[in-house]
């Protein structure tokens, strides 16, 4: 079996419930084992993003088997990102919940992330996608893709103040975004004097 397209978001979400799975299940669900699974997840989440981000530009300035592999399964990896971010979200909503016992609540940038994890997931199908069209697609997936960027730079590069393991993530969201940059930079004209 080829670890392609539906394979990978399968895959993301079986490794996924198997972690909860443990962790809830050995340990019960607290406040500390429930925050190490928000953490994974957001991880798990940033690295799915990450694939999908570089793909193309990867692809068009280094083509290998491993760039064309990701160009190839570029939607999936961002489906896969989706799945992860729902477990963050069950995770975070169980904290607040059942672990701290209060109301559901978020702030606004973390629902306006979601808004946008909901609209390019519905529309990462050839139907949804044919049927918004492809400027409104473009001008939601591109916006949604650097507002996922934004908030994992931001998040990751703040608790790398605190803790140093974030700062390979940091690293890495921060190369991916020097990858479209240079890639933007290639594809665009130079004017003629």
């Amino acid at each position: 079996m080829q670890f392609n397209r539906w394979t990978i978001v399968a895959t993301m979400a079986v490794l996924l419930a198997a972690v909860f799975a443990i962790t809830w299940g050995t340990q019960g669900i607290a406040e500390n084992n429930t925050r190490f699974l928000i953490r994974f997840t957001a991880r798990s989440s940033c690295l799915a993003f990450l694939f999908a981000f570089i793909a193309a530009p990867l692809q068009r300035r280094w083509s290998s088997p491993v760039s064309q592999w990701l160009s190839q399964n570029r939607r999936f990896l961002g489906l896969s990102m989706a799945v992860s971010h729902t477990y963050h979200a069950i995770a975070f909503s169980t904290l607040q919940i059942a672990i701290q016992h209060q109301p559901l609540h978020g702030d606004p940038l973390s629902i306006l992330g979601y808004v946008f994890l909901i609209g390019m997931t519905i529309t990462s199908f050839p139907t949804t996608a044919k049927a918004i069209g492809r400027k409104a697609w473009r001008v939601l997936h591109t916006a949604g893709m650097y507002y996922f960027w934004l908030a994992f730079a931001l998040e990751f590069g703040m608790r790398t103040m605190r803790e140093w393991g974030y700062l390979v993530l940091t690293l890495l969201v921060t190369i991916a975004l020097i990858m479209r940059i240079l890639d933007r930079r290639k594809l665009t004209p130079v004017a003629s004097t």
